[in-house]
């Protein structure tokens, strides 16, 4: 059976399920980008990586995620110049399933030092960046992709997906603030802003009193970032990434002792 299917038909049972995907590969592995492996609680699995031994990592991999309900990212040598990249991701009842593997992205709306930084640490972790603003600048030299908007309402038109973390960065609020409205009628799990709890508290009351439901709401973050005491653009960047890992990890972002 198809593994995207077996996952579908596990969940509509009441059981738990994980799906392995190929990101990336390195050297020539007997796999390819897109491939997956299902295994539902039990221990019945579905499709193949490339090789059993692939798939009995897989399998481990699968059962730690479902216990867990963690998602995973693991690395599976096939020989000293191969290797394959993983996400494992466990489902229980009621999530959505994709069709495809989508890559975890980054979205920076705006330029500054900030977007400077979180280009630079977000490539480093693996993410797909694209920064849109109203300029083209040096601010989106290393990303995958800069967009142009004429204004923030044209934000709305950009394609941001379940796996699409939002980060608004700079200051004007002419911009940011019509920019997150825009933005909150995507799927994107993590719409964050830049600005104080001063500047920024007031727009979350219009939000709520405009009808917005309150889900709709939990994605947004304002200020960003985990309470490091971040100062520099870098340490700014480093907060920010690190709640959105947290996020997509289905973490708090709490110190582990």
């Amino acid at each position: 059976m198809d593994p995207t299917l077996a996952v579908r038909d596990a969940l509509a049972a009441g059981a738990r399920a994980a799906l392995v995907s190929v990101t990336r590969i390195e050297g020539e592995p007997p796999s390819r980008e897109g491939m997956r492996f299902a295994f539902v609680e039990g221990g019945r699995t579905h499709g193949t990586l490339g090789c059993d031994g692939f798939d009995r990592s897989a399998a481990a991999d699968a059962s730690r995620a479902i216990a867990s309900g963690t998602r995973l990212e693991r690395t599976y040598d096939w020989d000293e110049a191969s290797r394959i990249h993983v996400e494992v991701r466990p489902f229980a009842r009621g999530d959505a399933v994709p069709d495809t593997v989508a890559p975890a992205e980054l979205l920076i709306v705006g330029g500054g030092p900030v977007t400077r930084a979180l280009v630079a640490l977000a490539k480093t972790l693996g993410f797909r960046v694209r920064v849109a603003g109203r300029e083209r600048g040096e601010d989106a030299r290393d990303a995958d992709e800069s967009l142009h908007v004429a204004d923030a309402p044209a934000l709305g038109a950009i394609p941001v997906g379940p796996e699409t973390y939002v980060v608004i960065a700079g200051h004007d609020e002419e911009f940011s603030q019509p920019a997150l409205r825009a933005l909150l009628a995507s799927h994107a799990p993590y719409l964050g802003m830049m600005g104080s709890r001063r500047h920024t508290g007031h727009l979350l009351e219009e939000l709520r009193a405009a009808g917005h439901p309150a889900e709709s709401l939990a994605r947004v973050h304002t200020p960003i970032g985990l309470d490091i005491g971040a100062q520099t653009p870098e340490e700014v960047a480093l907060a920010t990434l690190a709640h959105i890992v947290a996020i997509r990890r289905g973490r708090t972002g709490a110190p582990l002792a």
